[in-house]
């Protein structure tokens, strides 16, 4: 539990960020490699064939990890309900991902085109739907109405989430406590929810349960911190995705909101008048906007706020048996913060 709760280095050679997910994950890749295979089995028919190519193509399987390695935490963990619900979880994610990129009017995901990019928006939008139902059906067939809940309220929160945030675009006064509100609900909630449900089908108590929600929802506001600094600072072909994507649409993040807040009310409007006038500016002026946000310490500021919740996330669980999964939550922890993609 010493190890859990040592302080979270962000010093790393750029190669060890990956490892450190591998070898925090090394004790579920079984069960892993069983979500992958329960998703492929659900996307057989044609309406759902075409998605299959972005859960072949990788991503992190974050997600349904957390929801089997708080299962691992019970004392009576129901190996084929943490499977079905990893799946329904990961279902979800990947229609939130398709529908943000409509959203976002993304190009590249997972160093592949967006599905709407390569399939349309229409089919896009309904592929999305589809997912979703597909997810609540999975999940409806484990007869437990504790998790159909909270993964409802997950869905209602991701909603409510994004539409938080395309109504804050532009908006240079949006505070830090509005940002982190919206990224509690798009990002947090979904995160927060695989922990608290695993937890629950691995037969934790209920204290843990909670805890070990709380943990996933300060570690998700950390990832997503981590994310919109990214966004401004990293490398796309290591991304598999557009940096300055969300700048380019508005979106304020928490380095932006201390950009903002740091600079005179000229300067202000000097470096961010071409975004706010246009809502669509040219990639000159958001390369100025993401490098002043470098240079200026903004994004080491946000990085720094991000460290604080990934302490607060192992606070939460420094009292729950972890079952020998430690070192897996110490290692999630400082990926977090370390991470490149």
């Amino acid at each position: 539990m010493k190890a859990l709760m040592s302080t979270v280095r962000m010093v790393r050679k750029p190669n060890v960020q990956g490892g450190l997910l591998e070898e925090a994950l090394a004790p579920i890749q079984q069960d892993l490699a069983a979500v992958t295979d329960r998703l492929l089995s659900y996307l057989t028919e044609p309406l759902a064939r075409r998605v299959a190519y972005l859960i072949t193509a990788g991503g992190k399987r974050l997600r349904p990890a957390l929801v089997l390695l708080a299962g691992r935490c019970g004392k009576s963990p129901s190996r084929d309900a943490l499977i079905d619900t990893a799946t329904a979880v990961e279902l979800i994610h990947t229609a939130t991902l398709i529908h943000d990129d409509i959203i976002d009017q993304s190009q590249l995901r997972r160093q592949q085109p967006t599905f709407h990019h390569r399939w349309g928006t229409e089919r896009a939008v309904l592929t999305g739907d589809y997912l979703y139902a597909t997810a609540f059906m999975l999940l409806t067939q484990l007869r437990t109405p504790f998790v159909m809940r909270v993964m409802a309220d997950v869905c209602q929160q991701l909603s409510r989430g994004e539409l938080l945030e395309v109504e804050a675009r532009f908006r240079l006064d949006l505070t830090e406590a509005e940002y982190l509100e919206i990224i509690r609900q798009k990002t947090a909630s979904l995160i927060g929810g695989c922990c608290q449900c695993g937890a629950f089908l691995g037969g934790c108590r209920p204290e843990a349960v909670a805890q070990l929600a709380a943990f996933g929802i300060n570690y998700g506001l950390a990832f997503q911190i981590i994310d919109d600094c990214l966004d401004l600072m990293g490398d796309p072909r290591t991304l598999g995705k557009s940096i300055h994507a969300d700048l380019d649409k508005g979106a304020v993040s928490l380095p932006i909101i201390y950009l903002a807040q740091g600079l005179p009310a000229r300067r202000r409007k000097q470096l961010f008048g071409p975004l706010a006038a246009s809502e669509h500016s040219d990639s000159a002026s958001v390369a100025r906007i993401a490098e002043e946000a470098r240079s200026s310490g903004a994004i080491a500021r946000a990085q720094d706020r991000a460290k604080t919740f990934v302490r607060e996330a192992q606070q939460a669980i420094a009292q729950v048996p972890l079952n020998g999964l430690g070192s897996a939550y110490q290692q999630l922890a400082e990926y977090a913060v370390n991470r490149r993609s």
